[in-house]
């Protein structure tokens, strides 16, 4: 099962690598911009949520997936554990590890979700910014004058 969980977030790894999100918005520039609270109470709420709302449907599909994953895999080894029978393949400590193991990945995901979502909210005019401050675009303005 911990090979699969290893799996399942190195694929999401690379295929967020691999097929990165390019931002496309044909709205004003006070609609584009995007406010760190909204982004903080919707990942508060559900984790993904705050990356939905960025316009990172990808990443925030992804994060709500991985949550469900973790939260599910928690719940069966919980039930394992406190149902443990002889018949089983593993041992009961082996069940209380992994449902110890899912938890933190559980809420790892939630902050890392969080976090995630509100510098990206903060950094979502990043570009313009380095743009406007770019000394090599102010000569080239002073050539044009």
């Amino acid at each position: 099962m911990f090979r699969l969980v290893k799996l399942f977030f190195f694929s999401i790894f690379i295929f967020s690598s691999l097929f990165s999100q390019q931002k496309v918005d044909f709205r004003t520039e006070e609609e584009q911009l995007k406010d760190p609270k909204i982004a903080l109470k919707r990942s508060l709420t559900i984790p993904g949520a705050g990356q939905i709302y960025n316009d990172q449907k990808v990443k925030g599909y992804a994060l709500m997936a991985s949550e469900i994953l973790a939260l599910w895999s928690f719940n069966e080894n919980r039930k394992k554990y406190n149902n443990y029978d002889d018949s089983y393949a593993n041992s009961k400590e082996y069940y209380l590890r992994e449902r110890n193991r899912f938890a933190w990945i559980a809420i790892g995901l939630y902050f890392y979700s969080i976090l995630d979502a509100v510098v990206e909210a903060h950094l979502d005019n990043f570009d313009e910014i380095v743009e406007e401050s770019d000394p090599t675009n102010n000569k080239k303005e002073e050539n044009e004058q």
